[in-house]
């Protein structure tokens, strides 16, 4: 059956369908991962986006359900070049998983060409459709929504190794960054709708990634309360969280032409670099930070952004990049360490 994507500047591009058979929409960006397809569709901080997988044979190669980042595909769409002939193989895993979603994809269409015109306009608007005609409105993305679909519905205790007592932000975690934190302590895990107000019964406060834009009215309230404790308790975060903490002391976020999205990304200090993780469209502006005793650890080695922060003396470090990786390497595991020596009152 034929489907069609269509983008908010106009242009279209005519493919195959599988998946739903259900039309959707969403912000396109492209992600640059050969494997880890199945650990990328179940990562909510993909909420609200259409995937265009750039490497151009696909799923040849089989998955298994334990290795999903949550209990569903997260993306609204996904665009691939080739998979195996329907019918046969993870293509066919992957159509019936899409079947069950609810979610839509596209196959035969040229995303080399597609990702040179994300490169040149930047993250684009589109619809997956059954037909080809142009919609009247391409519908922006919903933070508020979002967070509310994809974090946790009610707060719950993860009892994990050691002693310590961590409040855990879900913003719409992956479960591998749950598994990771766990190894450091108790995890108190609540949403974003349901904050405590006695932070300081916590040995920290850890903020998960997660969909959307961090400069959403939504999270105004959880900038103000880490305003308030920052210094008194130590307070650490990934991809979004590390950009709502970029807030909270003082700096500003801005989006990225087209983002990061891939499991092949280099970050350095000068010194040591390592092969990360990313999935991001939003980073903190630089300039916005600059003489206010944020130190950056790490860069991207492609554009400078700016990839950890911390600041010793307020017990504040975060991490732009997924140290957790799934997909991805896991040469930056060591960040997890490093927050258990925060907590522990050990200097690096």
């Amino acid at each position: 059956m034929r489907r069609f994507l269509l983008l908010e500047d106009g242009s279209s591009f005519g493919g195959k369908a599988f998946g739903s058979f259900g039309d959707s929409n969403g912000e396109l960006v492209f992600n640059t991962s050969f494997t880890g397809y199945y650990e990328i569709m179940t990562d909510p901080s993909y909420g609200g986006q259409v995937i265009v997988f750039n490497f151009p044979s696909m799923f040849y190669y089989d998955f298994t359900r334990d290795i999903a980042q949550s209990d569903s595909v997260s993306a609204s769409g996904i665009v691939v070049r080739d998979g195996m002939l329907p019918g046969g193989g993870s293509f066919r895993i992957l159509d019936d998983l899409l079947k069950s979603n609810q979610i839509p994809g596209i196959y035969g269409i040229d995303t080399r060409k597609l990702t040179k015109k994300i490169r040149d306009a930047g993250n684009l608007r589109g619809f997956i459709s059954s037909n080809d005609k142009m919609p009247d409105y391409f519908p922006e993305m919903n933070t508020g929504e979002l967070i509310k679909r994809f974090s946790t519905k009610q707060s719950y205790r993860i009892n994990g190794n050691g002693s310590r007592n961590i409040l855990y932000v879900d913003m719409g975690t992956k479960k591998s960054l749950l598994d990771e934190m766990s190894k450091l302590g108790n995890l108190d895990v609540v949403n974003i709708f349901n904050l405590p107000e006695n932070y300081e019964a916590y040995d920290a406060v850890f903020l998960s990634n997660g969909p959307g834009d961090p400069g959403s009215r939504v999270f105004d309230g959880l900038k103000s309360d880490l305003k308030e404790i920052i210094g008194s308790i130590p307070i650490f975060g990934v991809c979004l969280g590390h950009q709502i903490i970029g807030e909270a002391i003082g700096g500003k976020i801005e989006k990225m032409k087209f983002g990061h999205h891939g499991s092949n990304h280099s970050v350095g200090n000068g010194t040591s670099s390592f092969i990360t993780s990313h999935n991001h469209n939003f980073r903190i502006a630089e300039d916005s930070i600059s003489g206010k005793g944020i130190e950056i650890l790490y860069r991207d080695l492609n554009d400078g952004t700016p990839e950890m922060i911390g600041m010793e003396e307020q017990m504040v470090l975060s991490s732009q990049f997924h140290p957790e990786g799934s997909p991805g390497p896991r040469d930056s595991t060591g960040f997890f360490e490093s927050l258990r020596s925060v907590m522990d009152g050990i200097k690096n």
